[in-house]
């Protein structure tokens, strides 16, 4: 029999996080009678140096669950691990999770009965004019929270130069007219973020959702493949998104099932900085014209370098501003 859920985590250096994650996956599970019996992890560990595979297998001899270790000997990247999951799982459902999430009560489980219950007819999926419609659901997040509670901003608008600019210019930040601006990242003042805060029960469409805690149906990762390797880390959640909404499917945030993000604890701030630029630099090469490709990059050089200007002159944060500062040396690299 199949397996309903396969939850799939990639560690690296993160002994003391990955297995506090595990912890909360397994407390999940074994309280919910949808997923209990009915789930499997695998974890792939991409060379750590902290013995996190020892901290591992530990962990597996007492799991109540079915626990798969991959330990990779070279440090593959977030995607291709999780890839490496992917193509041994035979679930019906699948979720990328963090290394430094908590699953709350409810978290795995709301969603998945969320994927079952939700009718998908198909008939109008393929219309622009109903692109607010959840009538093909394939991937869905679960809310992000803080460590405090606080509602953590994910996902945004397909990346478009509109939206990069809005982005990259701080348009989107600016009090209430920044709602209005479509932005590849969205923030505490969207209204999707805005919309999550509310006792609202119904989904909420969305172009694309981190990888965070990123559900989606197996048949959508065979049909469309899983993210690209070329992708090191940052922005394959992006790419993927964008496939599935090019083959037809919705990607929507579950309102009421949470997970805790310890943001940056598995990855260094310097690593997202320069890795989110460079994601867009490629799927721009990978997914848009030609003629859009300068425009693209001249948004990304300018916006890394307010940025660097910022945190060099009146932010006073040197570690950032050096961070940007070799994200637009890298940007300007062909």
């Amino acid at each position: 029999m199949k397996p309903l859920l396969s939850v799939i985590i990639v560690s690296y250096n993160t002994k003391e996080l990955t297995i506090q994650t595990l912890s909360s996956v397994e407390k999940e599970v074994q309280s919910s009678p949808l997923l209990k019996s009915n789930t499997n992890i695998f974890v792939v560990d991409n060379n750590s140096s902290d013995d996190s595979v020892a901290a591992l297998t530990a962990f597996k001899k007492k799991a109540t669950l079915p626990v798969t270790i991959l330990a990779n000997t070279t440090n593959k990247g977030f995607g291709a691990a999780n890839n490496q999951a992917v193509a041994q799982s035979k679930a019906k459902y699948v979720v990328f999770l963090n290394s430094d999430t908590i699953v709350n009560k409810g978290g795995l489980s709301e969603v998945i009965k969320a994927f079952e219950t939700t009718k998908n007819p198909e008939l109008t999926s393929e219309l622009s004019s109903e692109k607010n419609t959840l009538d093909n659901l394939g991937i869905m997040a679960a809310t992000l929270l803080n460590s405090d509670g606080s509602i953590q901003p994910q996902g945004g608008s397909t990346p478009t130069l509109g939206a990069l600019f809005s982005h990259l210019l701080f348009l989107d930040d600016i009090p209430v007219l920044g709602t209005l601006f479509p932005s590849t990242q969205h923030t505490g003042r969207s209204r999707k973020t805005q919309k999550l805060a509310t006792t609202s029960q119904e989904l909420i469409p969305i172009d694309w959702v981190g990888g965070t805690a990123l559900f989606i149906k197996k048949e959508v990762l065979d049909q469309i493949g899983a993210f690209d390797e070329k992708i090191f880390m940052y922005a394959e959640d992006i790419e993927l998104c964008m496939r599935a909404q090019q083959h037809h499917y919705d990607v929507a945030i579950h309102p009421t099932a949470t997970i805790t993000h310890l943001q940056n604890m598995s990855s260094s701030s310097k690593n997202a900085i320069i890795g989110e630029l460079l994601g867009y630099k490629y799927i721009w090469a990978k997914h848009k014209p030609l003629w859009q490709r300068d425009l693209a990059l001249f948004i990304l050089s300018l916006g890394a370098l307010i940025r660097y200007t910022i945190f060099d002159t009146i932010g006073r944060d040197r570690k950032k501003a050096a961070a940007y500062k070799e994200a637009l040396q890298k940007l300007r690299h062909k």
